[in-house]
Parts: structure tokens; C-alpha cells; sequence
């Protein structure tokens, strides 16, 4: 069986949200639990939690977090995390051009029916707080943030191919939109290389078939992943999609 989190949450009775610091659906642990000693180890929640009560008798072992989700909110939080940054751009008129030129990738890719406007949360800017609204994305969209699928590759002429390529990794136009000036631009680099990172993880979900290298390319893909996110975003940023990702 396969869902997205909240509603995987709300079947099994856990307390709701898709934030590091919601409980997982498979054990107990958090945002702490991101840690080589435990990826992929068998699900223990059943065991230690006392409302641990499922709406329909599904081991947790037959669970899994639909990858197209995941993909979307983890976009969605990237996004969010650059918007952050154009938000709190000093002086003023730097700030309005790094959110015009954010607008303007966002649109270009149609987010929003092509007609982002990126404004403040009025529901979460309160007691002196100045935050933006975050951005909601679709699958087919947020995959144009990575590299050309290799199944939309083996489809193509080679015309239409190089067309098409053009039309993904995004990623580049949203990271060119905000330029990150920090540590004489090593902040940017560390930027780059999530998007880098994240695009290999899912090169390896588009496998049809894995030979057995495959599986070690992988566990290092995310823990590649993980490191590079945390240099450059910290670990206060990591939602649970990342923490089920890497462990789950």
C-alpha cells in the first residue's frame, strides 16, 4: 500500500503533519534519526506506541510513501527556502528583484495557472513576524526541476530530445534567480549541490529494474543528500519526506 503522509498518518492513528518534528509513521524517532545506523531498519511503531491503532489491519513493513509526493514536497520546500531568502533580502530593492525574478520563473513554468505573485502570509505573519506564502506544486511540474526522466529520453528523436531537455532541470533558474553571496559563493555552491543530490536520488526511483551495485549507489545518493542539505540549509529546515527518504 502506498500514500501520501498525512493520510498514511491518519489511517494508523499518528498525530498529523509532514514536519521533522511530527512523530514518523514508522517508529518513533524524528529529524535525530537521520543517521547511517538507521536507514531501512524495520518498522517498530506497532511496539511502542500506545495509540498505535490502524483503521485497517496493514503491517507497516507493506507501507510506502508514494515517491511522487515525496518529490513534491520536498520541491515545494526548496522553493520555499529560496523564496525565504529573497524575502529577507537587504536592501529593498534587492529584495524586489530577487522576488520579481522568482515570479518569473515560477510563472514561466506555470505554477499557479502562470501567474505567481509571491506575498506575505497574512495567517502566519503575526506578533512581529514577516513571512511568505509558500507555493504548492503538481508531480509533472516538479519533475521538470531535475534532469530529463531516461524513459522520456528513449521516447524522443533526437530534436525533440534536445527540445525537451531544455525544458527541465529547472532547478538552474530558480538557483540563478537568487544569488547567494555567503562564504565569497560557496553558500551558492552548497545550494547547487542538493539539487544535484536530490536529482540522483530519483534517478535511481525511475529504475525499472536495480542490479545489486544499484542498492549501494543508492544508501550513498542518500547520504549525499543528506549532508549536502544540511550544509546548506541546516538541519531546522528537513522535513519528514527527507526524514522517510533516507531511513524508511
Amino acid at each position: 500500500m502506498a500514500g501520501d503522509l498525512k493520510t498514511l498518518k491518519c489511517m494508523y492513528n499518528i498525530s498529523k503533519g509532514a514536519t521533522s518534528k511530527s512523530p514518523c509513521l514508522y517508529c518513533m524517532g524524528g529529524v535525530h534519526s537521520l543517521d547511517k545506523q538507521n536507514w531501512r531498519r524495520a518498522p517498530d511503531r506497532h511496539l511502542h506506541d500506545p495509540n498505535f491503532r490502524p483503521v485497517l489491519d496493514i503491517a507497516l513493513a507493506r507501507v510506502h510513501i508514494c515517491t511522487m509526493h515525496a518529490l513534491c514536497r520536498i520541491i515545494e520546500k526548496l522553493m520555499f527556502l529560496y523564496i525565504c531568502f529573497a524575502w529577507t533580502t537587504r536592501p529593498a530593492s534587492a529584495k524586489q528583484r530577487a522576488i520579481l525574478a522568482l515570479e518569473t520563473v515560477f510563472s514561466n513554468m506555470g505554477l499557479h495557472g502562470g501567474h505567481v505573485k509571491i506575498e506575505a502570509d497574512e495567517k502566519r505573519s503575526k506578533n512581529g513576524r514577516d513571512v511568505p506564502k509558500k507555493l504548492s506544486i503538481g508531480g509533472v511540474k516538479a519533475r521538470l526541476f531535475l534532469s530529463m526522466p531516461a524513459s522520456a529520453r528513449q521516447q524522443k528523436s533526437q530534436s525533440a530530445q534536445e527540445r525537451q531537455v531544455l525544458r527541465y532541470n529547472r532547478w538552474k533558474n530558480l538557483h540563478n534567480a537568487v544569488v547567494d553571496h555567503a562564504d565569497d559563493g560557496a553558500a551558492r555552491t552548497r545550494k547547487a549541490n542538493v539539487w544535484r543530490s536530490l536529482d540522483t536520488i530519483f534517478k535511481f526511483c525511475e529504475l525499472n529494474t536495480w542490479r545489486d551495485t544499484d542498492y549501494t549507489n543508492f544508501q550513498e545518493a542518500l547520504e549525499t543528500f543528506h549532508k549536502s542539505f544540511v550544509s546548506a540549509w541546516t538541519n531546522q529546515h528537513i522535513t519528514h519526506y527527507m526524514v522517510y527518504l533516507v531511513i524508511c
